[in-house]
């Protein structure tokens, strides 16, 4: 008790622990435990009455939480919750009211180092911007081009290829105005390749690709990781199977002709709206990912050693013969030659 003893018989005499019971119990639940440990850590700190306390004192307070290092959050909050209890106090004339609260020292921010950071965030988008109106093809790559054409014109281009019929009538086909729509001209050359269509060309690196992985066998399209066989073609089986590949323990849930794993099956579907693991998608899907990693041109110009290399880490089997891409060259170039000469029938899998 030291109201009436100190500051005169118009304040109402309570102890400090009274006065912060009181003032705590008109805070909403979830801050009562901060404000009544804001409120005795200060009583602790300044070692006096809070009726005697002056602007002095809660600006050494608030010096001492700066030099803890305190977080801006936490430092303000205490801050606001002393304001309150004194204000409270001489609202209800406990405390006297010689503590000028408008003079409450508040948290201020360091503007300088906000300006810089501003300007720097500034700075750095519209460098972003620059780079990308004027280097869009060094930022993105370049399936840019490929992305931005709409998915079913896509689909419906390389649908194209599992609907030519055998024989001579390819080669026609090839050299007719029709097929050169579907790509810009090729530069004549006086090879044997220039007389092989393009779609010819896609269909052995998919042939070529088959064999690599071990799957050029009728029943490839139903082979998974092992050499397993599932059932259904209604969707990627997802099966997890483990084996031995390259001296090393290895668990993957590929399957299909191209030897698909789940993500990559599902991110394509959901991009060209399939709906099932069958043959014909599977085709579809795998020529699609040719072509987002930049190899589609490269295989319709016959430029297959360029291909490889593009699509060596998707397919890591194209360096099964030797261990690289060049020692495994004239193994595959056999391979991709020897399935020119070879036009796969129509690729209609019925469950």
């Amino acid at each position: 008790m030291y109201a009436s003893k100190h500051l005169g018989r118009h304040l109402l005499p309570m102890s400090d622990m009274e006065l912060i019971r009181l003032w705590v119990k008109r805070q909403s639940p979830r801050n009562r435990h901060f404000s009544w440990q804001a409120a005795n850590h200060f009583r602790v700190f300044v070692a006096k009455p809070l009726a005697q306390v002056t602007l002095t004192d809660v600006e050494t307070f608030a010096a001492a939480m700066r030099a803890r290092k305190l977080p801006p959050r936490f430092y303000k909050q205490t801050l606001v919750a002393l304001k309150s209890l004194f204000a409270f106090g001489q609202q209800t004339k406990i405390l006297p009211a010689t503590l000028p609260l408008h003079r409450w020292p508040v948290l201020r921010r360091n503007r300088s180092k906000r300006l810089r950071f501003q300007l720097s965030w500034g700075f750095l988008i519209c460098l972003c911007f620059f780079l990308g109106r004027m280097t869009p093809r060094l930022l993105w790559g370049q399936s840019l081009s490929a992305g931005s054409s709409p998915a079913p014109k896509r689909l419906q281009e390389v649908a194209a290829l599992d609907s030519l019929d055998k024989g001579e009538n390819n080669i026609e086909r090839d050299r007719s105005p029709k097929t050169a729509t579907l790509n810009s001209p090729e530069p004549k050359q006086n090879s044997r390749l220039d007389s092989i269509g393009r779609e010819r060309r896609v269909k052995a690196f998919l042939d070529t690709i088959a064999a690599a992985e071990g799957t050029a066998s009728p029943d490839g399209y139903r082979t998974q990781y092992t050499g397993t066989k599932f059932v259904s073609f209604q969707d990627h089986p997802r099966q997890m199977r483990c084996g031995r590949r390259y001296r090393k323990k290895l668990c993957s849930d590929a399957a299909g002709r191209y030897q698909f794993l789940s993500t990559t099956w599902d991110r394509f579907a959901k991009k060209f709206g399939v709906r099932d693991f069958s043959p014909e998608n599977q085709d579809l899907m795998a020529i699609e990912l040719i072509r987002e990693k930049g190899a589609l041109e490269d295989i319709e110009a016959g430029r297959l050693e360029s291909a490889v290399r593009k699509l060596a880490y998707i397919w890591p089997s194209f360096r099964r013969y030797g261990g690289s891409v060049e020692s495994s060259m004239p193994t595959l170039e056999a391979m991709y030659q020897k399935n020119l000469g070879i036009d796969r029938p129509g690729l209609v899998v019925s469950n």
